[in-house]
């Protein structure tokens, strides 16, 4: 599915949103949830639109799409991250939780 989204946007959108999530991954001093980021990050949420659209209107998909893209970018980053599973309400995980080397504890 992810290769079908990413093949519905452009280069330049992926790109600017690529360039959004390693700008709030340079200034994050803690953890995040990939859920929360597009209501958090202005930029984030400005370049959200193509997602959803390229997703049939579906927030859900978009978000897992947007899921995807977030780890890329941080599997991609020469700093070193870990990931789990976001707990919500109800035990189902929504997103992942994202936390740099040294924010461990």
């Amino acid at each position: 599915e992810f290769q079908v989204w990413r093949s519905g946007i452009s280069d330049a959108d992926y790109q600017v949103m690529v360039d959004a999530i390693n700008a709030f991954c340079d200034r994050c001093a803690e953890r995040f949830v990939t859920s929360w980021l597009p209501g958090q990050d202005s930029a984030i949420s400005d370049v959200f639109p193509p997602l959803t659209a390229v997703c049939g209107g579906s927030r859900e998909q978009s978000g897992l799409f947007f899921g995807n893209i977030v780890w890329r970018v941080v599997y991609d980053r020469t700093d070193e991250w870990y990931f789990l599973p976001a707990d919500k309400e109800g035990g189902d995980p929504w997103g992942m939780q994202y936390w740099r080397k040294g924010n461990a504890d």
